[in-house]
């Protein structure tokens, strides 16, 4: 079967070459009945425009690179892509994920970058960049977008959480309840070295605890490593759950600082004999699913939203637009469930 050409379609239309390349390519000097007719011809002769041809004579890629830490397949970083996917591929645009595991491997992309034409825009996802990067970011002449960035720095428009904030609300929910001891539980093991919502949640629940008065014996703080020599979460988690235990003044409300830890402390826990929430309150920190499966208490976030936020930042900013709100901060909120209770 002969493949069908734009000759074909200029034919068809009664226009010429030139006018369905136009047409085709959303250009302007095209009327819009002729595009109309054009378009309907094309899809008739199911002509497919060539995406590449149309990039060389626009000067565009239509592509967007995605920068991830460590994963694709973690809860906020699955979610956010879908919904950057959502929209720009609603734009023509193709979206390439650039996962980032070491060090050498973030390096190795910010070597490339300043040459790189292979993009029309970045979008990241809670990078913390040290100053050398910031700066290459800022010297790009491409559109940077942060997502749950803790800097705007390099940055040409973002969207984030309020993660101190957020804990802000945890620490004062706890409190109201009548607890007086408070722990706070980093991400046991955090595979990726780049990833700064950990620290900041940390940091802000900190600030949070001194600010509604309770003092350095009244804080217990776990934080989150890079490395374990364990070879079971059970391990893990028994080692978390000791050193509450063993702790001078046992917690009776504990923060997490994701579901995914949460949920098999929670376990844990219950297993060594905590009752919860009689014993101890746990409030987790994202809303994932398995949050509600164990009916959690937990504070949620949108990271599909975030990504569509994200992407359409992304958009107007390659059409040249003025963003009014260039970096947006979207509410959280704290879902209450069976986990937290006030102390008797």
């Amino acid at each position: 079967m002969t493949r069908t050409t734009i000759a074909d379609v200029a034919k068809a239309a009664g226009v010429s070459v030139s006018t369905v390349s136009r047409a085709l390519r959303g250009l302007d000097r095209v009327n819009p009945e002729t595009r109309e007719r054009v378009e309907k011809e094309a899809n008739r002769l199911h002509f497919s425009f060539s995406k590449s041809a149309s990039s060389l004579a626009s000067g565009k890629t239509m592509r967007i690179a995605v920068l991830l830490p460590s994963e694709i397949s973690s809860w906020f970083n699955s979610h956010a892509f879908e919904g950057i996917y959502e929209v720009m591929s609603k734009a023509d645009y193709d979206v390439v994920p650039y996962i980032v595991w070491t060090q050498e491997d973030l390096d190795r992309f910010f070597q490339n970058l300043p040459g790189n034409r292979n993009v029309d825009a970045i979008i990241e996802a809670s990078f913390d960049f040290d100053e050398a990067k910031k700066r290459v970011l800022g010297e790009l002449t491409i559109p940077v977008v942060g997502m749950n960035a803790p800097s705007t720095h390099g940055l040409d428009a973002g969207v984030a959480i309020d993660d101190a904030a957020a804990m802000s609300a945890i620490v004062r929910f706890l409190k109201s309840l009548g607890h007086k001891t408070l722990a706070y539980i980093g991400q046991p093991v955090n595979a990726s070295p780049f990833i700064c919502s950990d620290i900041v949640r940390e940091k802000g629940f900190l600030d949070a605890a001194k600010e509604c008065g309770y003092g350095d014996d009244d804080i217990i703080i776990v934080p989150s490593l890079t490395h374990m020599d364990v070879q079971n979460e059970q391990d893990i988690y028994s080692g978390i759950v000791a050193q509450l235990l063993s702790a001078p003044k046992q917690p009776t409300g504990i923060c997490v600082s994701v579901d995914a830890a949460a949920v098999p402390l929670l376990k844990e826990l219950r297993r060594m004999g905590w009752r919860v929430p009689q014993d101890v309150s746990v409030v987790g920190f994202d809303d994932d699913p398995s949050a509600s499966i164990v009916d959690m208490t937990t504070m949620h976030q949108n990271p599909t939203e975030i990504g569509r936020i994200a992407a359409r930042k992304t958009l107007a900013l390659l059409a040249g637009e003025t963003l009014e709100e260039p970096f947006s901060v979207i509410p959280t909120s704290l879902v209450l469930r069976s986990t937290t209770e006030r102390v008797h």
